[in-house]
C-alpha cells in the first residue's frame, strides 16, 4: 500500500483493516539548501519538505521501519524508480528473514 499526499506512511489504514505487522519503507534524505531558479523549484522543494515532515510524524505506528537512502533524488524524479523499487524489495526480504516475520 503506497502513501500519498494525505498519509505518506499509511500504517493506520492497514491496522484498521486487520493487518498484524506493518513494514514501512521510507526513503529519507537530507534536504539541501540551494538557490531556487524558478517557481517550480520553490514548489518542488516545498512539497519535499512537507512530505518529509509528515513522514517523520507518521512513523510511530510502523512495527518495522526500513530506511533506504535517497540522496540527491528530487521528489518528482522518476529516473531512479526501478533502483528504489529493487532496493525496497531486497531490504524488505532481508528484514523478513532477519526478524522471522510471517513464519510464526
Amino acid at each position: 500500500m503506497d502513501g500519498g499526499i494525505r498519509e505518506n506512511v499509511p500504517w493506520k489504514e492497514l491496522k484498521e483493516n486487520g493487518v498484524d505487522k506493518v513494514i514501512s519503507i521510507v526513503f529519507p534524505k537530507k534536504l539541501k539548501c540551494k538557490e531556487n531558479k524558478n517557481i517550480i523549484d520553490v514548489i518542488s522543494d516545498s512539497i519535499e519538505l512537507m512530505e518529509q515532515e509528515l513522514s517523520n510524524y507518521e512513523l510511530e505506528g510502523a512495527d518495522y521501519l526500513l530506511k533506504i537512502n535517497a540522496v540527491n533524488t528530487p521528489l518528482l524524479d522518476t529516473s531512479k524508480i526501478d533502483y528504489f523499487f529493487k532496493r525496497g524489495y531486497e531490504e524488505t526480504k532481508k528484514i523478513i528473514r532477519e526478524k522471522n516475520l510471517f513464519y510464526n
